[in-house]
């Protein structure tokens, strides 16, 4: 298990997460309440998608492929809720940026650690 990886992966899930927590903030939807329980799920749910990049470099798979997966997995957590009550577009788009994200931390983590000749 590489620490720097972990560190570094999960460092990038923050970043993701603080962004999305943001975006969220700032939607222009009168339909939608924004609370401080939903903005800490959103910046956790980030957060653990680069903690589990970081430490599965050993799953043997490109690292888009492997952050796409650890992304799209870890959100459905998340985008369960928006997708059963309704809000359909908006569990997907949890998804597609979950998606991103796992891609962003993957491909980053990885091109730090990997030995530069």
């Amino acid at each position: 298990m590489n620490g720097r990886r972990i560190l570094i992966a999960t460092v990038i899930g923050l970043l993701c997460g603080l962004f999305c927590a943001y975006g969220t903030v700032t939607m222009e939807d009168p339909t939608f309440t924004v609370t401080s329980g939903m903005l800490a799920s959103i910046v956790y749910n980030r957060v653990l998608i680069g903690f589990v990049v970081g430490i599965w470099d050993d799953l043997k798979l490109h690292p888009v492929l492997r952050g796409a997966l650890i992304g799209a997995v870890i959100t459905m957590a998340m985008s369960i809720m928006p997708i059963v009550d309704g809000a359909a577009i908006g569990g997907l788009t949890l998804i597609g940026f979950g998606i991103v994200y796992g891609i962003l931390a993957d491909l980053v983590a990885t091109w730090a650690t990997k030995e530069h000749r």
